[in-house]
């Protein structure tokens, strides 16, 4: 096989052997993103493994998913305490949304480490596995997937929001969430299910909604067939809101008629009336757990651990949206 050169690397990418030349070396005279597109080259072709192409800088990059408005919050708490924690380590944290898998690649291998956020396709993770770097997920991985993930503990959370609402007389509770793909929010439903089974007359049941069949379509359905139930769990708070403002509007009282409880504890929690319960995500610890789980594995002693999974535990906000039956 033919030895790759400087040269091949530059007519690959239309740019000169000098610019090829100063960014794998680490050197000044080329942009940031010529640097990131050389080096991925570089180790796509096999010039050098991305580990030695150049000396890695106390940098520690968090590369965010598409955007997502619904985790916005989140993510921009999770960045918090990365940022916190890696100050306080001396690094520095280089932020980036929704890159490709070339320029995830070329990220990596300019930096210690990396934390991902949010769900990221195979290729990227591939990407990035091949540069040699520490990896970090915040957010679900495959089964058995070798990396490193921080995240809350979704079945737990709903397991307590079940016991919750049964222990209030609640005994038709539906989860409320979109289409079965996030794992994280079916997790919640298993939990809720997991709960009602101490519980010979519970129901477990769930309202599905889409552009062809709204919240409030669903719901009406279970109305007219008598199925309405007395407790719905939201699969987060900017939905808990929506479906608390769907139910007035269809001229129902929260909490008298139905309860509404959410997850995340975000603003929007707080901004209509009535307040809604939620369980609190630590946004912020997640972030410094994520920050110092890749910190332990850089340490030559931890490295040749399994992957570890840490989930960290949300906490029941009781506000004013669920009533309770029992007393009733």
């Amino acid at each position: 096989m033919k030895k790759v050169t400087l040269q091949d690397i530059a007519d690959h990418l239309g740019v000169s052997k000098f610019a090829v030349s100063r960014a794998l070396a680490g050197k000044d005279g080329v942009s940031e993103e010529t640097r990131e597109r050389i080096t991925a080259k570089a180790a796509e072709m096999g010039y050098l493994r991305a580990v030695e192409i150049a000396p890695p800088q106390r940098i520690i990059q968090i590369l965010f998913a598409n955007h997502d408005p619904v985790n916005s919050e989140l993510w921009m708490q999770m960045q918090s305490g990365i940022q916190t924690e890696a100050a306080a380590a001396g690094f520095q944290v280089q932020s980036h949304w929704s890159p490709d898998a070339e320029r995830a690649a070329a990220l990596a291998a300019t930096s210690m480490g990396v934390v991902l956020v949010g769900q990221h396709d195979g290729a990227i993770v591939s990407a990035l596995e091949q540069t040699g770097r520490t990896i970090v997920r915040l957010g679900w991985v495959l089964p058995l997937e070798q990396t490193d993930q921080v995240t809350g503990a979704d079945h737990e959370a709903g397991n307590a929001v079940g016991q919750y609402l049964l222990a209030r007389g609640h005994r038709r509770i539906d989860f409320v969430h979109g289409s079965r793909v996030l794992r994280g929010r079916m997790e919640r439903l298993f939990g809720l299910r997991e709960a009602s089974l101490a519980y010979e007359d519970a129901q477990i049941g769930e309202i599905q909604f889409s552009p062809s069949k709204t919240f409030a379509q669903a719901f009406s359905d279970l109305r007219e067939r008598g199925e309405m139930p007395t407790a719905l769990f939201c699969s987060h708070d900017s939905l808990g809101v929506f479906v608390v403002s769907e139910l007035h509007r269809l001229g129902l009282r929260v909490p008298e008629d139905v309860s509404v409880i959410g997850y995340g504890d975000f603003a929007a929690a707080t901004q209509i009336s009535p307040m809604l319960t939620t369980l609190r995500l630590p946004g912020a610890e997640m972030g410094i757990a994520a920050f110092r789980t890749l910190m332990e594995r850089l340490d030559t002693h931890r490295r040749q651990l399994p992957a570890q999974r840490l989930m960290l535990v949300p906490t029941l906000i009781e506000r004013d949206s669920v009533a309770d039956l029992s007393v009733r």
